[in-house]
């Protein structure tokens, strides 16, 4: 006897590009590496500095979970590490924390992020991301990014102050704005431009000088870099901190993180969980839109239950190595493809060179100028605004329009931790109330053929005496109710009808509501003299109607297609009526 194999074998994701690594590989990971960290290294001080962390913090979140993704995920060129959506919700979260609590807070964030995203991808509950259609992504996404770009304005202009709406933190600016340090908005306004020029217009010149086109774009893309280091040795050699007082960094403590477990009472984790709820959903959804964008381009798989899982190890990596709720990052991501990362060795590898950044490199940040990592995060934001997605959603369904845009609204006017939920809400009400009115139409057939269609928009023969009712939708407890209706108008507006047909091609699922309202029209239609009949009922509707009584009551039959059935009950017409009908008897 054969020996049963278990179904439920578990393959490393790591073996599957492990399998012929070579030497040709290695190099141009290693060359797709030493590009994602020198665009790594700014960000993650600028997002620590956006989610109100030391700076020490964002290169903490940007080593260990790398090396634990690289080996769990599913994709081969997702960056992991700090983002800017995820830090602005960290920063909302530990604002109620005192200043001295938030470190440790944001470590307990990532764990509780972490251990929710590993449960629920042990439960293969991938399929959550489903219930956040695209369209609120975008709005969430892009007016968190408008936020953002509000809340760094006062490092921009010198000033203090916060908030967590776009109104506070409009206020905020508008009642400092005469304390505006003239050489802060100067560095600011600077490094936005500097970005621009080189992100629009050094890769083509490079280009035009002979530079091949893939080269010449990674090159633009070390604008950050170049930024970070000009501004800070302006900075120092300038004094530009103790003559002018522009704001700087500080002392940035070296060495690599220590390894450790955050544990706090009850009430510490009851007032984060919320928060890290959201945080953990809001960051699988993003780094699942970029890791299948990027599978896409590269004709590779991801699995959503493997990709919610590694999110989740990631994200307690972050927490036990002093870091903070991190997710996949979709500028890193993109550089990393485009500068031929070819496995998720490019990720190991930058995580070792991050940790020589932690090592040796703090230092020199130390007259790093917050109003240069400002500019570096408002930039990045104008890559996630997308008025066009929006306007383009609104032109093609005003419902999944509308739901956008007060998604939208809900990030400025709420803030970022309950907009995420307006837009679920809004999503799943309108698609309820799309599915309370199933599109239900009367149908008849196209002249000599076995087409049927809708009778209010083709020219098709139809007769008074049997009557087909399309159903467009599958039937549930809610939309019960509203096919009894129509089919009572049906036999209002129909006095000769005898026979009524169902027609089911897009009934993929019947509930016990909606079982106990077809018995009822089949019995009402009964009383009436009508026979009711269903036509291209799906194999897996029917095996489970067949549980119960309904196909011992019905007064009809059912028949595989459509024109099986209208060819047994449609009525033989009446010959006598034709003057040149010949009886053949």
């Amino acid at each position: 006897m054969a020996e049963k194999t278990s179904k439920f074998k578990y393959r490393p994701p790591a073996l599957e590009w492990l399998k012929g690594y070579s030497g040709g590989v290695f190099t141009e990971d290693f060359l797709a590496a030493v590009i994602v960290t020198v665009l790594l290294v700014p960000q993650a001080l600028a997002y620590a500095m956006l989610a109100g962390l030391p700076a020490q913090v964002g290169i903490y979140a940007s080593i260990l979970p790398l090396v634990i993704y690289a080996f769990v995920g599913s994709s081969r060129h997702l960056s992991v590490g700090p983002t800017a959506v995820i830090s602005l919700m960290t920063a909302v979260a530990l604002a109620a924390l005192p200043e001295e609590q938030r470190v440790f807070g944001a470590a307990i964030l990532a764990v509780m992020s972490g251990v929710m995203l590993v449960i629920f991808g042990l439960m293969r509950a991938g399929f959550i991301m489903n219930f956040v259609s695209r369209p609120v992504v975008s709005a969430y996404v892009t007016g968190a990014a408008i936020l953002i770009v509000f809340s760094q304005l006062r490092h921009v202009l010198g000033i203090t102050g916060g908030g967590s709406t776009a109104l506070e933190l409009a206020k905020n600016v508008w009642e400092n704005l005469g304390k505006t340090n003239a050489v802060a908005l100067i560095v600011g306004i600077g490094v936005i431009t500097f970005l621009r020029l080189t992100r629009t217009y050094l890769a083509y010149g490079l280009y035009k000088l002979g530079v091949k086109r893939k080269p010449a774009r990674l090159i633009a893309r070390m604008g950050p870099f170049v930024a970070v280091v000009v501004t800070s040795l302006a900075a120092y050699f300038m004094d530009l901190n103790g003559v002018y007082g522009l704001r700087i960094v500080g002392d940035i403590p070296s060495g690599l993180p220590r390894l450790s477990v955050p544990v706090a009472d009850m009430a510490f984790y009851r007032d984060l969980m919320a928060a890290a709820a959201l945080i953990g959903l809001v960051g699988f959804v993003d780094s699942m839109s970029t890791a299948q964008t990027l599978a896409a381009r590269s004709r590779t798989r991801i699995s959503p239950n493997r990709e919610m899982r590694a999110l989740g190890y990631s994200n307690l990596a972050a927490g036990i190595s002093g870091g903070y709720p991190i997710n996949g990052s979709m500028s890193r991501s993109a550089v990393n493809y485009s500068a031929g990362a070819k496995t998720p060795v490019a990720g190991l590898l930058t995580a070792a060179f991050m940790c020589v950044a932690a090592l040796f490199l703090t230092p020199f940040l130390r007259y790093l100028p917050l109003a240069t990592l400002a500019g570096l995060i408002i930039f990045a934001c104008f890559n996630l605004l997308d008025f066009k997605h929006l306007w383009r959603t609104f032109k093609y369904s005003r419902a999944d329009g509308i739901t956008a845009y007060l998604t939208f609204v809900a990030v400025l006017v709420f803030g970022v931790e309950f907009a995420v939920l307006v837009g679920v809400i809004l999503s799943m009400a309108l698609h309820i109330r799309s599915t309370l009115r199933p599109h239900a139409v009367l149908v008849g057939r196209f002249p000599g053929t076995e087409h049927y269609r809708n009778v209010d928009r083709f020219d098709v023969e139809t007769n008074d005496f049997v009557k087909t009712l399309r159903i467009d939708e599958s039937l549930y407890f809610a939309n019960a109710r509203f096919l009894e209706d129509r089919i009572a108008a049906v036999l209002q507006e129909s006095p000769k009808l005898t026979d009524l047909i169902l027609m089911c091609p897009a009934v993929n699922h019947i509930d016990a509501s909606a079982l106990n309202s077809l018995m009822s029209i089949n019995k009402r239609l009964d009383s009436a003299g009508v026979k009711m009949h269903l036509s291209e009922l799906h194999s897996v509707v029917k095996d489970r109607l067949q549980r119960s009584t309904f196909f011992e009551k019905l007064t009809g039959e059912v028949f595989f297609s459509q024109h099986e059935a209208m060819t047994a009950l449609e009525p033989e017409p009446d010959w006598s009526r034709y003057s040149d009908h010949v009886d053949m008897h």
